[in-house]
């Protein structure tokens, strides 16, 4: 083996290779000696020059990776990378499918995966209150909510199994089940800031600790948000209030037969809203390409026209799944009278407008499952693989993690794992960009959005997949899943001239994402979109820019 001394000059010289310092002897000095320190630290759990990989087909070059596994931990990773004056990118799991995964936004950086850093630190089964590490993953969750009996729902997303629940917190992400803003039931928050210090809030400090993770908005100027979609700390641990398991769970599903019915449903969709509010969680609306795409295989090539699925194939599939243009899924949850109450209220306010009206429980659902998948001739063939998905979406509506939404990264390439594989879409090349704009829930405005989506993304040969999810009875949330092939450089170059004219686009009409992925940060310096307040305590607390440089702040 090695001695210490020629293994780092070995790294040294990997790095000077594949980085360009201004300084390099300085540098490499530096780089040498962080590293080593690193190393001595985390007891060896470091990678040297990761081939990290992305499903938006972006490079970035990456000193290392840092596995810290305690708060100390990074409080000494923080201190020497401000001390050799490295940057340090944190990522919870790195599994940002579609905005970056675990890249930096800028070259040269130290990666701090966080993924080790998974306890459950403690858990109140009285008001559902727990509190967490960076590292616990959806799956995590569920498994120690199962094991003790508790009575609550995992804020689930289509992320999958194996993603963080404070990584998405942190990102302000959303589900469909109640608490469906994730960000809004965070109680509490701890942080270390660029000097190693520690952030806790005025209740914490004042020793009222209990109180502090019952008790969102705290005491004077509230300062946990500045922790999400940002660069000013490293969160290492988060208070999330989960819901509770209502006693009644139950799905509903409809279809919008003409397009051009979409914006009385979208008059509909806020009514139930404003109507249900605490009864009804998300409303998902989604085109028929999309839904296609969770239950059809791509068409192969004699089934294209200019690189997209012809109109004919489009129909013919649709038929064959009795697929309309628009289809709507939500749920309910609460009491079995309240459900049954609220259910009867989404009849009437739907009516003649909404086609296939149908509700599931999970239990029906499940028992439906069992049977298809006991009968061979029916568990292999269309009917029982709708119920397969049927039963997937429901678990997610029961707050129970589920990987539904995952195959949709592999569907050009048909190259899904095998079952009972875990998917990772960026290691699988799948190649996925997320353009997620905020739509205001008005009519008009609906079909504004939807129309500017089709045209660009069929200008650029990408499926054009919408989804809109409803944030409140105000907005909506869209994502659209750019697909492209990364084996194809012109499938790429498309791809990202896609993003781009839907972000410029969408800007003149009102249409902004409401996150970025790491190749779109730039846009904000771009259109001088930062608060200087931001960059002020930015300049601050971070004055060597040490953590997360670029990310949602210019470099």
């Amino acid at each position: 083996m090695p001695s210490k001394s020629i293994f780092y000059c070995l790294i040294t010289a990997i790095i000077l290779k594949n980085f360009n310092y201004p300084n390099k002897n300085n540098m490499q000095e530096s780089v040498k000696e962080a590293l080593s320190a690193w190393s001595t630290l985390l007891n060896n759990k470091i990678q040297i020059n990761p081939e990290l990989k992305s499903c938006i087909a972006v490079k970035k070059s990456v000193i290392a990776t840092l596995f810290p596994a305690s708060v100390k931990d990074i409080i000494e990773c923080v201190k020497i990378a401000d001390t050799y004056k490295i940057p340090i990118y944190t990522v919870s799991t790195g599994h940002n499918w579609g905005y970056g995964s675990s890249l930096p936004v800028e070259e040269n950086c130290i990666i701090l995966n966080l993924s080790n850093m998974n306890k459950i630190i403690s858990f109140d089964a009285k008001t559902g209150v727990i509190t967490i590490e960076p590292g616990v993953t959806q799956h995590q969750l569920a498994t120690f909510l199962d094991k003790h009996q508790h009575p609550y729902l995992i804020p689930v997303t289509g992320a999958g199994p194996d993603c963080s629940i404070v990584g998405n917190a942190i990102e302000r992400g959303y589900g469909i089940t109640p608490y469906a803003d994730h960000f809004a039931s965070v109680l509490s928050l701890e942080a270390i800031l660029a000097d190693g210090s520690l952030y806790q809030s005025m209740l914490s400090k004042l020793g009222s600790q209990n109180i502090d993770t019952l008790h969102k908005w705290g005491m004077g100027p509230y300062l946990d948000g500045l922790f999400t979609q940002g660069n000013l700390g490293i969160v290492t641990q988060m208070s999330i209030a989960l819901a509770p398991t209502p006693s009644s769970v139950k799905a509903f599903f409809f279809s919008v037969k003409k397009a051009d019915d979409l914006e009385e449903i979208v008059i509909c969709i806020q009514r139930i809203i404003k109507e249900l509010n605490g009864v009804l969680g998300s409303i998902n609306v989604m085109n028929q390409h999309r839904v296609l795409s969770m239950t059809e295989p791509y068409p192969d090539a004699d089934q294209l026209i200019n690189g997209l699925i012809s109109t004919a194939a489009i129909t013919k599939m649709a038929r064959k799944r009795q697929v309309f243009p628009w289809t709507c899924v939500g749920a309910l949850y609460g009491n079995k009278a309240v459900v049954n109450a609220a259910q009867k209220e989404i009849k009437k306010i739907l009516g003649w407008k909404a086609k296939r009206l149908i509700f599931f429980t999970p239990k029906t659902v499940s028992r439906i499952n069992s049977i298809t998948q006991s009968t061979p001739f029916i568990k292999y063939n269309m009917i029982g693989e709708t119920v397969t998905t049927l039963h997937k979406t429901m678990q997610l509506f029961a707050g129970r993690p589920s990987e539904i939404a995952l195959p949709l990264a592999y569907w050009l390439t048909n190259n899904q794992p095998p079952q009972g594989t875990a998917m990772r879409p960026d290691q699988d090349d799948c190649g996925l960009i997320w353009y997620s704009p905020l739509v205001p829930m008005q009519a008009e405005k609906v079909t504004e959005f939807t129309t500017m989506v089709t045209s660009i993304c069929i200008k650029h040969q990408i499926e054009p997949l919408i989804t809109l999810t409803s944030f409140s009875d105000r907005s909506f949330d869209s994502t659209i899943p750019i697909l492209f092939k990364k084996d194809d450089p012109d499938a790429v170059l498309r791809a990202h001239a896609c993003y781009e004219e839907l972000f410029e686009t969408g800007k003149k009409l009102g249409f902004l994402p409401y996150r970025l992925s790491i190749h779109s940060m730039s846009k904000l310096d771009k259109y001088a979109a930062i608060p200087d307040l931001l960059k002020c305590i930015k300049k601050a607390i971070d004055p060597n820019n040490i953590l997360a440089p670029g990310r949602y702040l210019p470099k």
